[in-house]
């Protein structure tokens, strides 16, 4: 099985695929200061293979590469995968309740 992680900026979002299929994908909002990203999704016929932590991981690593601002989490996925790595952002802040999207969300 190959995995990829593409990033569609004009739809906000990054997409796994497996094997060149869609199974995935990662929703983002971008802002002033950070890009949090707003929810995840796994087909549930390829759950439990890993493919989550890879989008996020991957999804993580593009927006650190690519620009210059804070990732954030609305999704309960992310912040689930950010607790199990509490090293991995550098780049973080902390936070509580977003004003704008009024989400409650751990910001890591």
């Amino acid at each position: 099985m190959s995995t990829e992680v593409v990033h569609q900026p004009g739809q906000s979002r990054y997409v796994i695929l497996s094997d060149e299929k869609e199974v995935g994908v990662a929703h983002y909002v971008s802002r002033e200061g950070d890009i949090m990203i707003t929810g995840t999704f796994i087909d549930p016929a390829h759950r439990n293979e890993g493919l989550g932590a890879v989008l996020v991981r991957n999804t993580i690593d593009d927006i650190i590469a690519t620009t210059d601002k804070k990732v954030t989490s609305g999704c309960w996925f992310v912040t689930q995968w950010l607790d199990l790595h509490p090293n991995y952002v550098e780049k973080a802040r902390s936070g509580g309740v977003d004003a704008e999207l009024g989400n409650t969300c751990r910001i890591v």
